[in-house]
């Protein structure tokens, strides 16, 4: 490998601004129209549409209520798959207590998600029932460094959910969910960069012989007791 500084121009992406933020979407479903969208199933989304968990389950059940991220047929993906994009153009907004300039960014957040409610029973389970893909839309305004020729590279790294439902008289009464989402948002441009340093060459391949046969091993002994000290 040379030992030899140079100066070297590199092409990176620069990050001009990041900030993490929680959002919070909050759903409530009432009433044969709320269950009605909801659309719970026993199997496969949308081949059963329509179960009432309070009396499918019955009064003996406790219901669990949990979700998660899913595309627009119902099947779960990763957390960094949901969409999140920049709608309409950014505004330069002047901010006193920073005596500087940035810019006003809308980001949308949009996705489907999927509620299973699990009747247990004396800790055992009694069924699953899932709903129908549930769309979602968030819009959120960030203050950010973004000038021109910058993108915003924009993720979701976190999704929780928290639901209750609720039953009069053996019959669907209302889910309430609450989805809370991690969103990572960053200012990126592709710059050059000068730095010192030296190229990197391939180090020299490490060549051993290989072999197929095990070592030879020998029972432990007992030296505690043989051979006996005196021979």
């Amino acid at each position: 490998m040379s030992k030899e500084r140079e100066r070297l121009c590199i092409r990176v992406d620069k990050v001009y601004d990041w900030v993490t933020r929680e959002i919070h979407k909050d759903f409530c479903f009432e009433g044969p129209e709320g269950l009605a969208k909801l659309g719970f199933s026993k199997g496969d989304h949308n081949k059963y549409p329509g179960f009432d968990p309070c009396s499918f389950f019955g009064d003996d059940a406790t219901l669990e209520v949990k979700c998660f991220p899913t595309d627009s047929d119902g099947n779960k993906i990763d957390v960094d798959k949901i969409k999140v994009a920049q709608v309409g153009e950014r505004q330069d907004v002047f901010v006193d207590e920073l005596d500087t300039t940035l810019q006003l960014v809308r980001l949308k957040t949009t996705g489907h998600f999927v509620i299973q409610v699990t009747g247990i029973d004396c800790g055992k389970v009694r069924g699953v029932l899932t709903s129908q893909p549930i769309p979602f839309c968030i819009i959120d305004k960030y203050l950010l460094c973004a000038p021109d020729g910058t993108d915003i590279n924009a993720h979701v790294y976190y999704f929780e959910c928290e639901g209750t439902l609720s039953c009069e008289d053996g019959e669907f009464e209302q889910l309430a969910v609450t989805l809370l989402l991690c969103q990572s948002v960053q200012v990126e441009a592709e710059v050059k960069v000068e730095v010192e340093g030296r190229i990197c060459k391939p180090r020299e391949e490490i060549i051993a012989p290989i072999s197929v046969c095990p070592d030879i091993t020998f029972p432990p002994q007992c030296p505690e007791i043989f051979p006996p000290r005196h021979c």
